[in-house]
């Protein structure tokens, strides 16, 4: 029974009590997740807690497994190549180019090669700029994929990425980097600097989603089988010749122990010669584990490990019985695969340095345009099919020559089928620019008035 005390306080404060208790109450929730909250701003993306374990997954294989690490490399030779370069038509864009892609803080040339595993393995890059305030250089550095946690975009449109949340070592908190689309990107604070800006390019990104999915995800099982497979072999084949043994049978039991000494001291295996004599009868046991039956279990999951890949038996080795013929049609997805994965590329490339001269821009370093007119320069992947296109271009381009000549067509039309023959498609400006230079240099000469 409460006492005169509690009756009086509840009489004239209960209300007052009652409304702090509630607002001092704790609520209790009970977290049964995988200890990652799944913030995925796309429609289509994928928890964390899985893309986390792909990524790990992928990083450990292209450590350990050779034929993860043979595909990595495989793909980096083909779209990399002898290298890749950006330049531009303007002068002012073209020293900017050569200065930031030399420069000691950054060696573009030597970065390609990690950034094109990185998407391999990875399926996107998350490159940060760091601009000096000094001459407006911008510094490059990247974010392992797998430490971006988080992808902050606007409210109505999930590709406009505005922050990305990196996760900390020590702690469980983010620190948040500034994309491009964040209204602070190319703001100089107070102290006349600009905040580091993170950028995100992608490969094979779903519709719906913002992140990408690197290449190893769907061959990362059978690779595994593939070296578990391998090392069982292995490991047969060593107890098969552990348990190969000799069996030597005496007659005179009194000779057992000197033989026993004699095998042990001169093994006659090793010479591969042994001397008997009609006392003695010997008998070779080893295990025959039928080596040659799992032959096609492994080329099966070889062939699985490739096609998942996007590549041909023939690129890791094994030709088998194919011929040249079959080998170059079975190459061509190969090649166009690498091809895709080489302007994907060259695209990032352009970007990041595009955006590290807005950086200079915003810096009062470099002066504002709206076109750079940037372009990548590699080689090509198909160099065979490039000569034969070349050759064919050459023959179009005399035929096109004489049917102008002949007034069947006019230059314009004749330099449109040209490029467009040779798949690369010209604006009205650039075709009316090439024609006002072939006019200017057949143009003849004024006569004087000697003449």
């Amino acid at each position: 029974m409460p006492s005169l005390r509690e009756r009086i306080a509840t009489r004239l404060f209960g209300d007052i009590i009652d409304a702090r208790v509630k607002a001092a109450a704790v609520t209790i929730r009970i977290d049964d997740s995988r200890g990652w909250d799944d913030l995925t701003p796309g429609p289509s993306d994928r928890p964390w807690s899985e893309r986390l374990d792909d990524l790990d997954d992928a990083l450990e294989a292209w450590r350990k497994n050779f034929m993860v690490r043979r595909l990595v490399t495989l793909t980096r030779s083909y779209v990399v190549g002898s290298g890749i370069t950006v330049s531009s038509e303007i002068p002012a864009v073209e020293q900017f180019l050569r200065a930031f892609w030399d420069h000691p803080q950054n060696r573009m040339d030597r970065r390609l090669g990690p950034m094109c595993d990185e998407l391999t393995r990875a399926g996107e890059l998350f490159p940060v700029l760091f601009t000096n305030r000094v001459d407006g250089m911008s510094y490059v550095r990247f974010v392992p994929a797998s430490r971006i946690r988080e992808l902050d975009t606007a409210a109505d449109d999930y590709e406009i990425e505005r922050r990305y949340g990196e996760v900390q070592t020590l702690t469980a908190d983010l620190r948040w980097w500034y994309g491009p689309a964040h209204y602070r990107a190319f703001k100089r604070t107070r102290g006349g600097n600009l905040m580091p800006l993170m950028l995100h390019y992608t490969v094979n990104k779903p519709i719906g989603a913002t992140r990408g999915e690197g290449d190893l995800v769907p061959l990362m099982p059978w690779a595994k089988r593939y070296g578990e497979w391998l090392k069982d072999r292995v490991r047969l084949n060593r107890q098969r010749t552990r348990q190969g043994m000799m069996d030597v049978e005496i007659a005179d039991d009194t000779m057992v122990e000197a033989k026993r000494n004699q095998l042990r001291t001169g093994n006659p295996l090793e010479a591969s010669i042994y001397v008997h004599g009609p006392g003695e009868k010997i008998t070779f046991h080893s295990l025959d584990i039928k080596a040659s039956d799992v032959e096609d279990d492994g080329k099966a999951l070889r062939l699985a490990i490739a096609a998942g890949s996007n590549t041909a038996l023939h690129y890791l080795g094994e030709g088998g019985e194919v011929n040249f013929a079959t080998a170059k049609e079975m190459g061509e997805p190969t090649a166009r695969f690498y091809t895709e994965r080489q302007n994907e590329l060259c695209a990032a490339l352009v970007d990041l340095v595009g955006v590290a001269y807005k950086r200079a821009v915003a810096m009062g370093q470099a002066v504002e345009l709206d076109d750079l007119r940037i372009k990548p320069s590699v080689a090509e992947v198909a160099r065979a099919d490039n000569q034969s296109l070349a050759v064919a271009v050459r023959d179009a381009v005399g035929a096109l020559r004489q049917m102008a000549e002949v007034g069947w067509i006019d230059r314009k039309t004749a330099i449109q089928l040209a490029f467009k023959f040779a798949g690369e498609a010209l604006g009205e400006e650039e075709i009316e620019r090439i024609l006002k230079e072939a006019s200017v240099q057949i143009a003849p000469p004024e006569k004087t008035e000697e003449q």
